[in-house]
């Protein structure tokens, strides 16, 4: 079975552990200690349910929506009300080491693109249907100046403070993943037919810096 096979079919596994875990309402909340008040009587917020705390409290909720978020990266504390971002600036952009991206479904194309930014290279792998006509394989360097930019580009798209999961009641259709590699560690966001706000402008970004189409 081709990569590109194996792919889809995990995703759609990783799909269907996904609803069980949903109907069980054990839906994976993030709880950090409050920079404000030091406290942890916390949650990350849910941007599609209601901005009211005992909404976003009510995993019960979730099982009306039919798109949401898991592991979100913006907070807020019941003792103070105070309400955070996990990364906030454009210094930790520069901390950014690698950045591997992942997108594509059934049927259609699988781009697979690794973005070094510590070394200054791209690199873009492409799978189709027909492996031996539509594979590919791009490499290219960057400039210091595009570099920057694409920082830059990913600063506006609020990129290391997407979530862990965008998540759609759907198996086929587009599937995506981000990994982003730091000095001490790693962050993964993955989605099914849901996206992050700024997920075209991300598209468009990448595309610009490796010098393929990215969708």
């Amino acid at each position: 079975m081709y990569r590109f096979e194996l792919i889809i079919n995990l995703l759609k596994e990783i799909i269907v552990v996904m609803e069980s875990e949903l109907n069980l309402n054990t839906v994976r909340r993030i709880s950090p200690t409050c920079p404000k008040c030091q406290q942890q009587n916390t949650y990350d917020i849910i941007p599609e349910l209601p901005k009211i705390d005992e909404e976003q409290l009510n995993e019960n909720r979730l099982n009306y929506l039919d798109t949401f978020t898991v592991g979100n990266a913006k907070y807020h504390c019941l003792n103070c009300g105070h309400t955070w971002k996990k990364y906030r600036g454009k210094k930790p952009y520069d901390k950014i080491k690698v950045i591997h991206a992942e997108v594509g479904g059934f049927p259609g194309l699988y781009f697979n693109v690794k973005i070094d930014l510590e070394n200054g290279t791209v690199e873009m792998d492409v799978d189709g249907l027909v492996r031996d006509l539509e594979k590919f394989d791009r490499f290219r360097s960057l400039s210091h100046e595009e570099m920057e930019w694409f920082k830059s580009e990913l600063y506006k798209c609020d990129f290391i403070n997407w979530a862990e999961e965008y998540f759609i009641y759907a198996q086929d259709g587009t599937h995506w993943s981000v990994r982003i590699e730091y000095d001490t560690h790693c962050e993964i966001k993955t989605g099914s037919n849901h996206f992050p706000p700024r997920w075209t402008k991300f598209r468009k970004a990448v595309s610009r810096v490796s010098g393929s189409d990215f969708y």
